[in-house]
């Protein structure tokens, strides 16, 4: 491959994506000419070996701006991917680097923009602002979004978003840590990292995201509960790496927003509450009850959540801050995957329960609730330390 200099890279991690990966390449494309007609760009697909043909579609689908399909270099997850566009782009001498997703539906030709310009400006990331469906990114709101917040002091309501824009400082110092993660954790190292660092951040509204992986949902052993482990996984190691940095923190640090948040609504997502229930119980009895020796003074209100009937089922949100601060404390001393094993158990109750709590209410009402689960994280920071 001919290496030269390019101003703006765009990757597209991958993995069987053929039937939404043309038309990401595509809007890719459509938006790069179209706001950034006097720089050159580049499109990466990083493809984590597909079966289903995503990389010969791939490379059929003709675009106006130069397009590399290359096989991520490593070990199989996103991670990977997202270090071979990293070095791809550092090559290239990138200024500005966007990521995206292969199996996007949603994308817009001004996402490319939205996520582009702010680097180009002299900022060093771009991080995404969704409107998603309540029961759409169920780590982000239960975990990743409050320990932000909370721990880390950055106001960042999708930290584990899935698109971004980075400059190639910020690049460099990712490249260099010795935390980077080859999976699904990407997201959150990402944004924390920035923000521990000292970088500049900013929001950039870009509406609604829809992607295949959404399908998924509803079946969280398919999808969730193995991002659950990466994501939280990487996002404790993060906190054990950052503990000095995070025990100075005090308060919520804002991040300018920018754009306008459209009147539109995301699309309404079904949960199989009879499956999550069984599987909880299950699971409990697999990796909680006489197990989970960290969690012993809630064992008392974890087993009264246990004793009750689907139709009254209630996980007090509380007992889940609780729950998070005793498996951080625990995981710190140990690394033992058999904290995050009861964790995710008792993430699937809390989800079970919120969703519950936040049937009845509009889409602005169910948002608020959400936000407002942060007061409860940061009355009981203290626990940590």
């Amino acid at each position: 491959m001919a290496v030269g200099t390019t101003d703006i890279v765009v990757g597209i991690s991958t993995r069987n994506c053929a039937e939404t990966v043309s038309g990401v390449i595509e809007t890719v494309d459509a938006g790069l000419t179209k706001f950034f007609p006097g720089e050159s760009g580049l499109i990466v697909v990083s493809d984590g070996f597909s079966t289903d043909g995503t990389r010969d579609i791939a490379s059929k689908t003709k675009t106006q701006c130069e397009k590399i399909v290359v096989t991520e270099e490593g070990e199989l997850g996103k991670g990977s991917a997202i270090r071979t566009i990293f070095k791809i782009a550092r090559m290239h001498d990138a200024r500005a680097v966007a990521l995206v997703d292969g199996d996007l539906t949603s994308i817009r030709p001004d996402w490319i923009d939205r996520l582009v310009s702010p680097i180009m400006a002299g900022r060093d990331l771009v991080v995404p602002y969704y409107l998603r469906y309540r029961y759409d990114g169920v780590i982000t709101n239960q975990i990743a979004y409050p320990l932000t917040n909370v721990l880390f002091g950055l106001g960042v309501r999708q930290p584990i978003g899935g698109e971004y824009g980075l400059s190639a400082r910020l690049i460099e110092r990712l490249l260099r840590h010795p935390l980077f993660p080859a999976k699904f954790g990407i997201d959150i190292f990402i944004t924390l990292v920035s923000g521990a660092e000292g970088m500049n951040l900013v929001e950039a509204v870009l509406g609604v995201k829809e992607h295949e992986s959404t399908k998924q949902y509803a079946d969280p052993e398919e999808l969730l509960v193995p991002m659950f482990y990466q994501v939280v996984g990487t996002l404790f190691h993060l906190i054990d790496y950052y503990r000095s940095y995070i025990e100075n923190v005090d308060g919520v640090r804002a991040v300018e927003r920018l754009g306008e948040i459209p009147p539109v609504q995301p699309h309404k997502l079904t949960v199989d509450r009879e499956g999550i229930y069984l599987q909880f119980h299950a699971k409990y009895d697999e990796f909680i009850r006489g197990k989970a020796m960290f969690l012993n003074e809630l064992q008392g209100d974890l087993e009264a959540v246990y004793s009750l009937d689907l139709s009254e089922f209630s996980f007090p949100l509380d007992l889940w801050v609780k729950s998070v601060y005793l498996a951080i404390d625990a995981f710190s001393g140990s690394h033992a995957l058999s904290i995050l094993d009861a964790l995710r158990v008792l993430w699937q109750g809390r989800f079970l329960s919120l969703v519950s709590e936040t049937e009845e209410m509009s889409d602005d009402e169910a948002e608020a609730y959400i936000q407002g689960q942060l007061a409860a994280f940061q009355r009981l920071r203290s626990m940590l330390f």
